[in-house]
């Protein structure tokens, strides 16, 4: 009798355990596999089909956290459960993320390991524009063609080793394109002492000849003697004024004429490509 009992017991649980394994298999099927790959519905990987968050959903939460801060833009980051924004104040970008819950807030800079590339540093590049109407170019040098039809703003320093850099770069640069003419506006930096009363200087200069103005800005730049001249007072402080006021924050900064910033030296290559678009 025992064993009678314990065959049947022995066949209830076989069939117990293959319509288990048989449901099992019909609920693979039946619902979507969410988070693995594209379903019918659900998340299917795809993070912001599940995550949004309005502009004024964000605007609300920095508010909170500086009333002074303006959100520019919200749009999904590179790296998966993160929102990118892009915040403005005293005319500085700068980039942060947001968690999907919007309970954290994430400083850059965010960096791809596979290509090394810092996501951050881009993207606040990408979102750096400076209007060329708000440009006053009677206080700007002129370099190259006066009436070249391709144009750059060059915000620089005169103490600045990077600006004198990027200077020798235009310079062999205009050589090249006959239609190149730069605007090159005197902004000088608090950590460069003598910044201020060269710039006021060369400004004079520029007054009466523009070539002597270059000159002289050579020198400072090769760290010869620059003599002091009395005319421009009062022009390098506007000049740090419009600095802040256009959000250079470094010098070197390049504008192209459609008001796309690039901060610090670059290759000759590089601006030429920017200047003459695709070939």
């Amino acid at each position: 009798m025992k064993t009678i009992i314990l065959a049947v017991s022995s066949h209830v649980e076989r069939r117990t355990s293959n319509v288990f394994l048989l449901l099992l298999l019909l609920l693979s099927v039946a619902v979507p596999a969410f988070g693995f790959g594209k379903g019918v519905e659900g998340c299917s990987g795809d993070c912001v089909a599940c995550h949004k968050v309005s502009i004024n959903e964000v605007k609300d939460i920095f508010k909170g956290i500086d009333p002074q801060l303006s959100v520019e833009s919200v749009a999904p980051s590179p790296s998966r459960g993160l929102y990118q924004v892009t915040l403005k104040k005293d005319a500085q970008i700068q980039v942060v993320y947001l968690d999907f819950s919007k309970n954290f807030l994430v400083g850059g800079p965010l960096v791809d390991l596979r290509t090394r590339r810092n996501v951050t540093s881009e993207a606040v590049e990408d979102a750096a524009v400076i209007d060329p109407a708000e440009i006053p170019l009677e206080r700007a040098l002129v370099m190259g063609n006066p009436s070249g039809k391709k144009v750059l703003y060059l915000f620089s320093d005169p103490e600045c080793p990077y600006c004198a850099v990027l200077h020798r770069t235009l310079t062999e640069l205009i050589q090249e394109e006959p239609e190149l003419k730069v605007y090159l506006l005197l902004v000088p930096l608090e950590i460069h002492p003598d910044a201020l009363w060269k710039t006021e200087s060369i400004l004079c200069s520029a007054k009466s000849r523009m070539d002597s103005a270059l000159t002289m800005l050579q020198k400072s730049y090769d760290q010869k003697e620059v003599p002091k001249l009395e005319c421009a007072a009062g022009v390098g402080a506007q000049m740090k004024q419009l600095g802040a006021k256009l959000g250079i924050a470094v010098t070197p900064t390049l504008a192209l004429a459609n008001g796309k910033v690039l901060r610090g030296a670059r290759g000759k290559e590089e601006i030429r490509k920017l200047l003459n678009g695709p070939s």
